[in-house]
C-alpha cells in the first residue's frame, strides 16, 4: 500500500485529502467511541441518583473512569522549553515568514526541547497552535534545511491530515487510555489485591474489554494510515516548495542519523560522569559542536550504505509516517526551483543567539540524564 500511495503522490495523483470508505469508517469509529465516554457518564449519574449504596458505588467507578478517558484538548503552557516572542523575535519571525507562505497564520508558541524531533500541533480550547523544535535534529541542519524543517511542520496545519483533527486525535487517545485502564496485570499490580487469585479475577473481568480496546485501536490505526501517509507526503511537498527540493532532501536525509545522534550523545553523557566535576555553559554548549562534528565525520559511502538499508527494511520515523527513503526520493523528483524563502548566515547567527540559554540548558539535560 505504501509503495501504491507513493507511486500515486509521485504522479501527483494522491496529494488531495480522501475521503473514501476508510475515512468514514475512521470518523465512525471514533463517534463510537465518544458515544460510550457520554453513556458511561450518564449511567454513571443515574446509578448515583437512583441506585443503592453499592449501585452508587459503581456510580463512583464509572465517573472516575469516564474522567480518565475523557477527550483531552492537549495543555497550551510555557513550560522550561518554552520561548516568548520577546525572548526570540527573530526566530519566530522566520517561522511567521514560512507559515505565511503556506497560508497558515503565525504560531502561538514555539518550544525548544532537547530531542532529535520536530512536531506541529494545536492545544486548549482555543486550539493555539505550537511548533517543537527539537535542537538535537535542528543542529545537524543547514540554514535551508531549516526553512524546510519548518516548512514540513507547518504544512500540517493545511494538508487536511484528519489524524490531527479534534475528533480523531482525542478518540485515539480515550482508546489508548482504555487499553491501559483494561490491561488486566497493571489493574492488579501494586494493589492490596495483588494475589495469584486478585490477578485471575481481574485477567478475566477485563480481558474482553481489553481486546476490544486493543482492536478498536487497531482499526483506528488501519483506517487512518493512508490518509495520514499521503499528509506526511504532502507536507514534504511545502517543505520543497518553501525552502527548495534540495533543502527539504537534505532535512530527511538528516533524519535517517538518529541511532548516530543517539551514539554520540551517550557517549559525552558518559565521558560527563566519568569526569564528575561542575559544568559551565561554555561546557554544556560544547555538546552541540561535538554531535555536529560527530555526524560531519561520517563518510559519504556510510551514508549511501544506511539509505539502502533504510530502503531495504522500510524505516521510517514511526508507524504513521511513510518510510523515509520513499519521501526522500520524492522530493529529489522535484523539479529544481528558487525558494520561496530564503535565510542568510547572518540571519540564522542571529536567531541561534536567541536559543543560547535553551541550548544549554538542553545540553545540560541531555549530559544529566545520560
Amino acid at each position: 500500500m505504501v509503495e501504491r500511495l507513493y507511486a500515486d503522490v509521485s504522479a501527483g495523483t494522491g496529494m488531495r485529502p480522501g475521503r473514501g470508505g476508510a475515512w468514514f469508517a475512521a470518523m465512525g469509529l471514533a463517534g463510537a467511541v465518544h458515544l460510550t465516554t457520554v453513556a458511561l457518564v450518564a449511567g454513571s449519574v443515574w446509578l448515583l441518583i437512583t441506585g443503592t449504596i453499592m449501585t452508587r458505588i459503581v456510580g463512583v467507578i464509572g465517573l472516575a473512569v469516564a474522567y480518565l478517558v475523557r477527550p483531552r484538548l492537549g495543555r497550551f503552557e510555557s513550560d522550561e522549553w518554552a520561548l516568548t516572542r520577546t525572548e526570540a523575535p527573530h526566530l519566530y519571525a522566520l517561522a511567521d515568514r514560512v507559515a505565511a507562505e503556506l497560508g497558515v497564520r503565525p504560531v502561538d508558541l514555539i518550544r525548544v526541547t532537547p530531542e532529535f524531533n520536530a512536531s506541529f500541533g494545536r492545544a486548549g480550547l482555543r486550539r493555539r497552535s505550537v511548533l517543537t523544535i527539537g535542537l538535537a535534529l535542528w543542529e545537524l541542519l543547514t540554514p535551508q534545511a531549516r526553512i524546510a524543517l519548518l516548512g514540513h511542520e507547518f504544512g500540517h496545519a493545511v494538508n487536511g491530515d484528519a489524524r490531527r483533527g479534534l475528533w480523531l486525535r482525542s478518540a485515539s487517545g480515550a482508546l489508548t487510555q482504555w487499553y491501559v485502564l483494561t490491561r488486566p496485570s497493571s489493574a492488579s499490580r501494586g494493589s492490596f489485591l495483588s494475589n495469584p487469585i486478585a490477578d485471575v479475577v481481574f485477567t478475566v473481568l477485563l480481558i474482553v474489554p481489553h481486546l476490544i480496546a486493543a482492536l478498536a485501536l487497531s482499526l483506528l490505526h488501519r483506517f487512518t494510515l493512508r490518509d495520514g501517509q499521503r499528509a506526511e507526503y504532502q507536507a514534504d511537498e511545502l517543505s520543497a516548495r518553501v525552502a527548495s527540493p534540495a533543502a527539504a532532501r537534505s532535512a530527511l536525509d538528516t533524519t535517517m542519523l538518529g541511532q548516530s545522534v543517539e551514539t554520540s550523545l551517550q557517549r559525552q553523557a558518559a565521558a560527563r560522569r566519568n569526569r564528575r566535576a561542575g559544568s559551565t555553559e561554555g561546557d554544556d554548549l560544547a555538546l552541540w559542536q561535538e554531535l555536529r562534528e560527530y555526524i560531519a565525520s561520517i563518510p559519504e559511502t556510510e551514508r549511501v550504505r544506511r539509505f539502502r538499508l533504510s530502503a531495504l527494511h522500510m524505516t521510517s520515523v514511526d508507524t504513521t509516517h511513510p518510510p523515509t527513503h520513499l519521501r526522500a526520493q520524492l522530493v529529489a523528483t522535484r523539479e529544481a526551483r528558487p525558494a520561496a524563502v530564503t535565510v542568510t548566515e547572518q540571519e540564522m547567527a542571529v536567531v541561534e543567539g536567541e536559543l543560547t540559554k535553551v541550548r544549554a540548558r538542553a545540553a545540560r539535560a541531555i549530559l544529566t540524564a545520560g
